[in-house]
């Protein structure tokens, strides 16, 4: 029992450092406002938008994912399309995978999927309540608006700005991504 409450520590200690890799770069966060934003306006007109839009969104998490990898491995952008760079994280792979199958590995994943699914519904629960989006929108000024149009694109907002840049640098780091580099 004892490996298994240290490996779901393990989990958690990588759960809260996740969250603050992330929101201790501020590129991460203005990048990750370009696919949210737009998600946010696809949802909103009901994903009647030009293709270009989600063109954006997608090419926007590539560019994103690889500065991730390149702000753990404490890289430049560019070198993230050298082989050193990914020579050095296949090496912390191996390590990691050796050193953490099954338990911690199995733990860590368990983490991940609790983890961020109570954080997407907390974080929803709050800011998506009716009487607070009702209280916001009497602040703002408008008069009526769709709550579940609202609710729908505030979801996608917020998925976009957390919980899709968290999976990918929790993913990254239990694999290994700038620990060994």
């Amino acid at each position: 029992m004892g490996n298994v409450q240290q490996a779901l520590g393990a989990g958690i200690r990588l759960f809260f450092w996740s969250i603050q890799f992330f929101y201790r770069h501020p590129s991460l966060i203005l990048l990750s406002l370009i696919p949210s934003t737009v998600r946010f306006i696809q949802m909103w007109n009901d994903l009647r938008t030009p293709f270009w839009m989600e063109i954006v969104v997608e090419s926007t998490r590539v560019v994103l994912f690889f500065l991730i990898f390149a702000l753990m491995s404490k890289s430049a952008l560019r070198d993230v399309f050298g082989k050193e760079v990914w020579r050095r994280w296949n090496y912390s792979l191996k390590i990691e995978l050796e050193r953490n199958w099954p338990v911690v590995f199995l733990a860590q994943t368990a983490v991940f999927l609790i983890g961020f699914y109570w954080l997407m519904n907390s974080t929803l629960e709050w800011l998506l309540n009716p009487t607070f989006v009702n209280w916001l929108a009497s602040i703002v000024g408008a008069a009526s608006f769709d709550y579940d149009q609202f609710f729908t694109s505030a979801l996608f907002f917020l998925k976009n700005i957390s919980v899709i840049p968290l999976s990918i640098v929790y993913i990254l780091r239990m694999l290994g991504a700038g620990i060994h580099a």
